[in-house]
């Protein structure tokens, strides 16, 4: 067979036509998913940028929120003071200690600073808590008795002063939250002064005046709902702002949203003097102090034309518990929003929440407010990438692969297939060529002898038993060549069925060979038996046994007469059964043949000028045999030179 024939070279360019295909296939695969993968993580990227834009935006919003409410809270008490007669300052004061939840001490003082309520000796127990904190800071600097602000216009001069270290989103802020206070302001002052109720009846001012402050309570809790409800407008509004906190560098946005330092011990940030309307205008103010490391914050009024300054001071833990309705209630997965103290402490908290990681933005609130409270927006790093696009493109490719590795594997093994039939076919055509060939010369010597006795052309009678010799032994030798093809084609077909019976194997090994002997010894062999005395038995199927053994005979008659021997024999196995063994002192067997002498169509040299004729299914069938009959035939080299061959039976 040529080295590549026809087929080959047919099969070869099928396996080019399928796989440079698929690799192309595969490729362009391999480059769209990752074209696919760097478009998600973009995605990715954008959709992180928009959702920390959205936490800043709605973090911005919730502290303008707190921060209109406890303006609101403030601007009321304070309106409510400076409203009320000097004569029922007391009373007021004493009432709201006992009724109003926001207000935890009241107090007042001369423009000096020395407090003239609560006195000392005839205080409560909170009043002796107000002047242990207040009496010294409030006499060591007196708010009230700092200059007035300068005069600017009357609606402006209601606006809180910021301090020079807040950010410019922050002033931004602070501006919208004192300029939403100065307009609520004037419409109740517009309200106040159109009222038909006689200010001389200090309940019904007073219930006017609670009314007024509850009313500007409930106003102030409006943009808290449109917090929860309308932040996606809102940040659409702020979106300028937003950039501002998400974009640029980390350290940026860091230096940005960092919160201002909470007030020092006895330390004090006032908020400026404010001025009404009118010819005779009230002084008023705010006061955080932060006392034994706790945050406590004061207001006072001095109306205009008295003497004396009035004020409370708000009860934190009141106000704290109303402010978690400014927090929102809708937003997106794995935000987390908290309103925290000067001490880092979490007060109210929405979403996820992790006091462990560090905030995504801090809102600080306004110093003159609450200084050192800051709102802190949290977003998972991550919480917002589209999800898997390592795992999408990790999915992606092993599916690709698995693709590409089918579609050559399966041409793997159709080429593989092809290659072996192509093999088969061309061992078929040997073996159709090689059994022509070896029905051939037994016929033709067949014919040949018959034709001379026929013509009696023989010289005398041992001449023509001589002749009758060699028309049998050649007939015997058709017979086996037609035994192994019928035998080959029941094995191939799965058709081949044993009739086992008990046998002596001894006994049937002895009148075997002395069948043979004579053809053996044709051959130039000597045949040595070693075959016990004793009975050997084992259930087999004697027809094939005895093919078996004959084509082991004729493999070493055919290969190694130059040995001089052969020698056939038999042993018991230890764990039951025997084996039979046909060994010779020919040249052997190659050792990468040695297991392709049991393939069928296999032969050392196939070649039909082959010295040894054969059509290679000898072997082949033997251990086929061997098989079916429960046992085993395997090749083994002989010590000394030469084959042996093993057939054990169960």
């Amino acid at each position: 067979m040529n080295a590549v024939s026809p087929t080959s070279r047919r099969i070869f360019l099928y396996w080019l036509l399928l796989l440079v295909p698929t690799l192309v296939v595969g490729g362009g695969a391999i480059f769209l998913l990752q074209r696919e993968r760097e478009r998600i993580a973009r995605q990715g990227e954008y959709a992180q940028e928009a959702s920390r834009a959205a936490v800043a935006t709605r973090a911005r919003l919730v502290g303008e929120t707190i921060e209109l409410i406890v303006g609101d809270v403030q601007a009321g008490l304070l309106d409510a003071l400076a409203a009320e007669p000097e004569r029922g300052v007391d009373a007021l004061l004493t009432r709201w200690e006992g009724a109003n939840p926001l207000v935890r001490t009241g107090f007042r003082a001369s423009v000096d600073g020395r407090l003239q309520r609560p006195e000392a000796r005839t205080a409560d127990e909170n009043g002796r808590g107000f002047l242990r904190r207040f009496a010294a800071p409030l006499a060591e600097r007196t708010p009230w008795s700092q200059p007035a602000a300068a005069t600017a216009p009357a609606k402006l001069k209601r606006e809180t002063t910021l301090s020079e270290n807040e950010s410019t989103p922050r002033q931004e802020a602070s501006r919208n939250v004192a300029l939403a206070q100065s307009a609520r302001r004037d419409v109740q002052d517009l309200l106040r002064s159109s009222s038909s109720y006689a200010s001389s009846a200090p309940a019904p001012a007073e219930a006017r005046r609670i009314e007024g402050f509850a009313d500007a309570a409930r106003s102030a809790n409006q943009p808290t709902a449109g917090v929860r409800n309308g932040v996606a407008s809102a940040g659409r509004s702020a979106a300028a702002e937003a950039d501002a906190v998400v974009g640029g560098d980390a350290q940026a946005r860091r230096s940005k949203l960092a919160p201002a330092p909470a007030a020092p011990a006895a330390a004090m940030v006032t908020s400026a003097v404010m001025a009404k309307e009118g010819s005779a205008d009230d002084r008023r103010g705010w006061l955080p102090l932060s006392v034994d490391g706790r945050l406590h914050v004061i207001g006072w009024v001095q109306p205009a034309g008295t003497a004396d300054v009035r004020g409370v001071e708000l009860n934190l833990a009141a106000l704290v518990s109303r402010l978690g309705g400014a927090l929102p209630v809708e937003f997106s997965e794995g935000e987390g929003y908290a309103l925290r103290d000067e001490q880092g402490r979490v007060l109210h908290q929405a979403g996820a929440v992790s006091t462990a990681a560090a905030p995504l933005v801090r809102v600080p609130l306004a110093v003159a407010l609450l200084p050192g409270w800051e709102v802190a927006g949290y977003l998972p790093a991550g919480a917002t990438k589209l999800g898997g696009g390592a795992g999408f493109f990790g999915l992606s490719m092993m599916l690709v692969a698995i693709f590409v590795t089918a579609i050559l594997a399966g041409g793997s093994l159709l080429l593989r297939q092809a290659r072996r039939s192509e093999d088969e076919a061309a061992q078929k055509t040997s073996f159709v060529g090689n059994v022509s060939h070896e029905f051939k010369t037994p016929l033709t010597t067949i014919r040949l002898y018959a034709e001379l006795l026929e013509q009696d052309r023989v010289r005398d009678q041992a001449q023509g038993r001589e002749y009758l010799r060699t028309i049998g032994r050649e007939t015997q030798r058709l017979a086996r060549l037609v035994n192994n093809v019928l035998d080959f084609s029941r094995l191939e077909q799965g058709r081949k069925k044993y009739a086992r019976v008990t046998v002596d194997l001894g006994a049937e090994l002895t009148r075997l060979l002395e069948t043979h002997t004579p053809r053996v010894a044709e051959a130039g062999l000597v045949l040595r038996r070693e075959i016990p005395d004793t009975p050997v038995t084992v259930a087999t199927d004697r027809d094939a046994l005895e093919q078996i053994v004959l084509n082991l005979i004729d493999n070493a008659c055919k290969y190694a007469a130059e040995g001089g021997e052969v020698t056939v024999a038999l042993a018991t196995r230890p764990g039951g059964g025997a084996t039979v063994r046909v060994a010779d002192r020919g040249p052997g067997v190659p050792p990468e043949h040695r297991e392709r002498i049991f393939e069928k169509f296999h032969r050392v040299d196939d070649a039909l000028t082959a010295e040894k004729t054969g059509a290679g299914l000898g072997l082949s069938i033997a251990r086929q045999l061997a098989r079916g009959l429960g046992g085993e035939l395997r090749y083994a080299p002989r010590a000394g030179a030469g084959a042996e061959f093993v057939l054990e039976l169960p």
